[in-house]
């Protein structure tokens, strides 16, 4: 699925994500953080106020785990940014970012290529 019916959070190893802290740059690390950003899943594109929530379409090729980054909306193509899709999974859903599942790392997002650290990922329906 491209898309999440109505707004939800997202919370990984039991911290949310949270919303950008510098807005003056197009793109940044995204992190977590107590300020939770509150998102909407439309088109494939993780959304939150200005900013699109993903993996640039441009990274490294190697297997490690890839940044996951917030986009400013404002001067960012959308198809720079890679899809997001939504799997139904119980009563919640499960997010893949180009297949990969969400981690993190010292409080830093990566999509885990390799699918070898999981970790607990939330996502709680508002």
């Amino acid at each position: 699925m491209e898309s999440i019916p109505g707004t939800f959070i997202i919370k990984v190893d039991y911290q949310p994500v949270s919303v950008v802290k510098d807005g003056n740059e197009d793109k940044t690390h995204a992190c977590l953080g107590p300020d939770p950003a509150v998102f909407t899943l439309v088109d494939g594109h993780l959304e939150s106020g200005d900013w699109i929530l993903g993996r640039s379409l441009v990274e490294d090729r190697s297997l490690l785990p890839k940044r996951v980054l917030w986009f400013n909306k404002q001067s960012t193509r959308t198809d720079m940014v890679h899809k997001v899709l939504a799997f139904p999974d119980g009563d919640s859903y499960r997010l893949e970012f180009l297949g990969a599942p969400l981690i993190s790392h010292e409080g830093k997002l990566f999509a885990d290529l390799m699918k070898d650290q999981p970790q607990d990922v939330q996502i709680i329906i508002q």
